[in-house]
């Protein structure tokens, strides 16, 4: 093996070692900044000076050579079409007048008054000093939310820095990529129409790709369980097709397309909004290490030398300033408020990868029209000084002038059927407790908004994303699972306890479950209570209802079907675990929230059935006509499975109460209320080794997982059929009704 061939193999080797590398590390540090609910940029930054030439040397960006403009280009490409992805128009239509001035008004200001300061202190030309301005419009999303999560600012204000950080993405990178084009092609007269040409191909192939993609999921040609990688691979096809037309292109193309697709809103959009965010995670990481790597200290001395700290202080305590007063001019945001919103304004991600690659791109240039590393230097000491010093400073510049909320204490209550839409009605305190509903079903949230509830058509499964990302749920403390399924409530608990403190996580839970507290992430609620679903329709029926006992000392719930369910002690409201003991964690001067489910469960599964005459001569025919029956009266309740579970009961435990009285009973998985009917046989039915024949039938049909109402059913029919009088009666009832008032009076 000579030489040469050597020296290629361990350039291949230290090339594949610098991208696993990067991509490990990178992940890495993501996920710990998300466990620490830091800025992803900050150990990012961090953790490229120290891996990176400058510091332990494990990560060497050079070693890559040429495959590293390349690999930078590609993966912003891919950070750009995910960010265009979320271009909304409703929501920039329905922002505030501030944020709409940010976004217009704002922009211009920074822009040109950056790119002045720029031109002034910096011998550099117009055009490379709007380019180097350009680059620190973006605010940054993945940054801003950490920062307003951790500062806890007052909802208005965190509203305007939200939404100034999610839709002004998409505004200052196509600024900043209209502004390379023109430096690109040298500016001038002379380059107009190579600049036109340029950013023609871009626009054009992009609103072709978009199109496309679009059209194609439109009419189904793509199947559901690829529109992921579909996606993807489009917006690599996209990019690879402009640069190939038109180099240096390509970010503008892919910036387009998402663009067209966000807007167009395909159905898969939002799985593959979540598909490309993961993706997205995965090359900041790695972009941020390889990069940030690749700078020298040197770079920034000379920066800082050249007058890079008055460019700095322009920046942040004039320019900012100015955009905020003439974006807020005439609005009723006070002094404070202004001076917040002026203090607040991170750069990140976006900024810091288009930077660099723009770098990248002109150092290649045999004619480079302004120097890569004083780019790469202003826009890094940008993000430095906005997100470390203005993100150290934030929570208490905030707490100082009176604008910082408490500490969390909203409830996120995830489900919102009628018991959960209910549920939090009861408990919303204006002012004092917020609830927030999740759900993933359409009609349960917009039946949820219609009755004025706070409620959000989110996955609860995506807590990580909804917790950093969400501004509905900055406020969020507490998290209550209550779907009907329990293994799901499960993983949600598991879900939002990796964001919230475990004791800050609850979830329905029967006391019928096999699960175990130990297996649990959080603790386990309203355990002595039936399917939620099921508790909605008593809700709806009036058979339950919700009631707040003012406790006192020595104080018990009255006599009745009491379920406590909340405690409310000052302004905290505080979950009551299905194993505790009321009387040992109620205080006097609580308030004790309960559900009352009122009494006589028979009566009120007799009016959802009714009265049955039956002409039958052997068990299996009775049970043959009932299950009939059932399907008859819901069609939900299948008859195979009722005339199964009906003869595997009269094989274990037959129904016989005594008396002539039969009380056949059964589950129903679809079935979200009880079902009573009486059925007279016309002529008493002999059964081997009962004494006495069946004259008729109490025939119950139950919620799956409602087992108490159901015993509690059983438990009724025992009991008003004690007397003679009262089977007499019901022997004789002509209508249901008639065996209603002999039961009910």
């Amino acid at each position: 093996m000579n030489s040469l061939t050597q020296l290629a193999m361990g350039s291949s080797q230290d090339a594949l070692w610098a991208l696993c590398f990067a991509v490990g590390a990178g992940c890495l540090l993501t996920v710990l900044s998300r466990r620490l609910h830091l800025p992803t940029i900050v150990l990012l930054l961090l953790g490229g000076f120290a891996l990176g030439p400058e510091g332990l040397e494990l990560l060497d960006p050079n070693a890559l050579g040429d495959l590293l403009p390349m690999i930078v280009s590609l993966a912003v490409g891919l950070i750009l079409f995910e960010g265009a992805l979320t271009l909304d128009l409703k929501e920039f239509k329905e922002t505030s007048t501030v944020i709409k001035r940010l976004l217009t008004v704002g922009v211009l200001i920074t822009w040109l008054g950056s790119g002045l300061t720029a031109y002034l202190v910096f011998d550099t030309s117009p055009a490379f000093a709007l380019l180097m301005s350009s680059l620190i419009i973006v605010t940054g999303p993945t940054v801003i939310v950490p920062l307003l999560r951790r500062i806890r600012v007052q909802q208005k204000l965190g509203s305007i820095l939200h939404w100034e950080g999610v839709l002004i993405d998409t505004i200052g990178v196509f600024t900043a990529i209209l502004c390379f084009e023109w430096v690109v092609e040298g500016g001038g007269a002379v380059a107009i129409p190579s600049f036109l040409l340029r950013v023609a191909s871009g626009a054009a192939i992009g609103f072709i790709g978009g199109y496309s993609i679009y059209w194609m999921m439109k009419k189904h040609w793509v199947p559901d369980n690829i529109a992921n990688a579909f996606a993807l691979a489009s917006a690599m096809l996209i990019f690879g097709a402009t640069e190939l037309i038109k180099p240096e292109a390509g970010l503008l193309s892919v910036t387009i397309a998402g663009m067209i697709v966000g807007i167009k809103k395909p159905r898969q959009l939002r799985e593959i909004k979540a598909f490309k965010a993961e993706i997205v995670d995965l090359l900041i990481g790695m972009l941020f290490l390889l990069l940030v790597a690749r700078l020298e200290l040197q770079q920034f001395i000379d920066f800082f030398t050249m007058g890079g700290g008055w460019v700095l202080f322009s920046v942040i305590l004039i320019i900012r300033p100015i955009s905020i007063a003439a974006s807020a001019w005439g609005t009723p945001l006070n002094i404070r408020e202004k001076a917040l919103l002026s203090w607040v304004a991170p750069r990140g991600v976006v900024a810091a990868s288009m930077a660099s690659l723009f770098a990248l791109s002109l150092s290649h240039n045999d004619n480079p029209v302004g120097d890569p590393a004083l780019l790469e230097s202003f826009v890094y000491s940008v993000i430095c000084a906005t997100v470390l010093i203005q993100g150290l400073s934030a929570g208490l510049f905030a707490k100082m002038l009176g604008l910082q909320r408490p500490a969390p204490n909203d409830w996120v209550i995830i489900g919102a059927h009628h018991f959960g839409r209910e549920l939090a009605r009861k408990l919303m305190r204006q002012d004092e407790q917020h609830v927030l509903l999740l759900d993933t079903n359409a009609r349960n949230i917009a039946l949820a908004q219609k009755e004025g509830l706070p409620a959000l058509l989110r996955d609860g499964m995506e807590a990580e994303k909804l917790y950093e990302e969400e501004q509905a749920l900055f406020g969020a403390g507490y998290v209550l699972a209550l779907t009907d399924n329990i293994e799901l409530n499960q993983i949600l608990m598991q879900r939002w306890g990796e964001v919230l403190d475990n004791e800050k996580v609850f979830g329905w839970i029967p006391l019928d479950s096999p699960t175990t507290e130990d297996q649990l992430t959080g603790q386990s609620v309203f355990g002595d209570l039936s399917r939620p679903a099921v508790i909605g329709s008593e809700l709806l029926q009036g058979e339950s209802n919700f009631e707040t006992v003012l406790w006192e000392e020595g104080k018990s719930l009255a006599s009745g079907d009491w379920h406590p369910l909340f405690i409310r002690r000052g302004k905290q409201l505080k979950a009551v675990p299905h194993d505790a003991s009321l009387k040992e964690i109620v205080k006097t001067e609580d308030e004790v929230i309960c559900l009352r489910r009122a009494e006589g469960f028979l009566l009120r599964a007799l009016h959802s059935g009714g009265l049955l005459k039956l002409e039958c001569n052997s068990i299996e025919s009775l049970y043959q006509q009932l299950a009939y029956i059932a399907n008859e009266h819901v069609p939900a309740i299948s008859e195979e499975k009722v005339l199964e579970d009906l003869a595997e009961q009269g094989r274990v435990f037959p129904a016989f109460l005594g008396h002539g009285i039969a009380i056949p009973h059964v589950y129903c998985e679809d079935l979200d209320y009880r079902i009573c009917f009486v059925a007279q046989l016309n002529q008493g039915l002999t059964i081997p080794g009962q004494s006495e024949a069946i004259d008729f039938v109490f025939f119950i049909i139950s919620p799956k997982g409602d087992s108490e109402g159901h015993l509690a059913t059983l438990a009724d029919i025992a009991k008003n059929c004690r007397t003679e009088r009262m089977r007499t009666q019901i022997k004789s009832a002509e209508s249901v009704d008639d065996v209603i008032v002999a039961i009910g009076g």
